[in-house]
């Protein structure tokens, strides 16, 4: 008797038994790749990181990350949520449906170079900055590269293939480092970040062919059924991240015209190492918990939501301790590590990621509302945060005199509105966590609790500023 045929004498409840095993083990073998990858995605990180900063001066890093906000911009602002509308449709697996979601990214990333093209000159006179007259062209032929990657890449979050994803994703960064290493030990330019960057998303591009070369052959095709379904599930995706750019990038933008380049340059140094955990959180529910989740959205509510609090302990309880350990650690690494230009970095690791705990508790609950294809309220949450951001940055920076810290401390806070629509969009679909949020949050303090007093034995002072600084 062959498996097939057990499997199929064997009762419903049996086979979603069955079923239920399978996907957590593919979840968990999902798991560990996250581990292994971001183990070594992290090492690169703070390698490339140290080590350039070393041979570039901060204003160059302001700069460069001035113009990748830009880009970011003008991705989230046309973002469609592709990969979304492959996991939750039922079609996901259709080569039809597939190729017209690669047209429209191969369209995206053309339109979207051209209006680097028709920005460089408004936003090199906005900020006064006539670099960024050629800067963000020649970034922006990096979306035209990404459009036309394999459209089997846009299927491997709906099938969990989290191997595969790490290695298009690691072996390009590692690229990137390498070379703009060698490029700036002969000279430190503005170009040896540019070309890393261009030539580390070709390799991408080239990979993604080669690796997922057995998957659907792309086609040019644009499918009226499923680019209405693409568009129908999209535009609450589009709507959200427009305005997630309008919160989640605004403050370099803002501060791009408040600061000067190189307090720029260091605050975007903390922001990204303070920001590990979240990435983290964030690539395991884009990679494995929405897809997981997505599985059983169709169950009774109940069911349901025993998967999702059961998900989301897991990962808050490593979540809650990766925050406790950048907040203990992340200024000693500053400043014992980086050069002495970036010093000023380490008093605002502690603040960005105290602020990232709600955010880590609402990135666990938008997987099962985008799964009920509840896109709305990600676009609601973001529009708060926008608001948010907009009042308090300005209100921290200038208005009460308080500087960077009154910066900091707003970029930190304003995604709460973010939170406080996920669950109320959890308790209106009947999943309710606001008491598993209390609970780990009760543990995420006692955790950060436990690391300052283990600080405050080393004679370590606490890792934040005097008030005022």
């Amino acid at each position: 008797m062959t498996l097939d045929t057990q499997i199929d004498e064997l009762t419903t409840d049996d086979q979603e038994a069955v079923h239920h095993r399978s996907l957590e083990s593919r979840a968990l073998k999902g798991t560990y790749f996250i581990v292994i990858y971001y183990g070594f995605a992290l090492g690169l990180r703070m390698l490339s990181s140290v080590v350039l900063t070393h041979l570039f001066a901060p204003e160059l890093f302001g700069l460069i990350t001035l113009t990748t906000t830009v880009i970011i911009g003008l991705n989230l602002f046309s973002h469609l949520g592709l990969e979304d509308s492959i996991i939750q449709n039922p079609r996901g697996d259709d080569e039809v449906f597939v190729n017209t979601a690669w047209t429209v990214q191969v369209l995206r990333g053309l339109g979207l170079w051209l209006l680097t093209i028709v920005l460089a000159w408004p936003v090199a006179h906005f900020y006064n900055e006539p670099r960024m007259l050629w800067l963000l062209p020649i970034l922006g032929l990096s979306c035209v590269i990404t459009g036309f990657g394999s459209p089997a890449q846009l299927q491997l979050s709906r099938n969990m293939d989290v191997a595969k994803m790490s290695v298009l994703e690691l072996a390009p960064q590692l690229l990137s480092f390498l070379i703009a290493l060698a490029w700036a030990m002969h000279h430190a330019s503005i170009w040896a970040l540019l070309v890393g960057r261009i030539v580390s998303e070709t390799l991408r591009l080239a990979m993604s062919y080669k690796i997922l070369g057995k998957g659907i052959r792309p086609r040019f095709v644009l499918d009226k059924d499923s680019l209405h379904s693409l568009m129908n599930f999209g535009r609450w995706i589009l709507i959200g991240t427009a305005l997630t750019f309008m919160a989640s990038q605004s403050d370099k933008m803002i501060l791009g015209k408040l600061t000067t380049l190189q307090e720029l340059g260091i605050y975007g140094i903390a922001f990204s190492l303070s920001d590990l955990p979240r990435q983290i959180i964030q690539m395991f529910s884009a990679k494995v918990g929405f897809p997981f989740i997505a599985k059983f959205s169709h169950h009774p509510r109940p069911e349901f939501r025993r998967v999702l609090v059961k998900y989301r302990a897991m990962v808050l309880a490593v979540g809650a301790v990766m925050l406790t350990i950048t907040i203990c650690t992340g200024d000693i690494f500053i400043q014992h590590v980086y050069d002495k230009r970036y010093h000023d970095a380490a008093w605002m690791i502690g603040i960005f990621a105290i602020g990232l705990w709600h955010t880590l508790l609402y990135n666990t609950i938008t997987p099962a509302i985008m799964s009920l294809q509840k896109a709305h309220y990600n676009a609601l949450g973001n529009l708060f945060y926008c608001i948010a951001l907009f009042v308090l940055l300005p209100l921290g920076y200038s208005y009460l005199g308080l500087g960077m810290i009154g910066a900091v401390v707003a970029v930190a806070v304003s995604d709460l509105p973010v939170y406080f629509v996920n669950v109320y969009a959890s308790y209106r679909q009947g999943l309710g966590v606001l008491r598993q949020d209390g609970l780990m949050t009760l543990f995420f303090l006692a955790t950060l609790v436990a690391g300052l007093a283990i600080r405050h034995a080393f004679g370590l002072a606490l890792p934040f500023p005097s008030w005022p600084r």
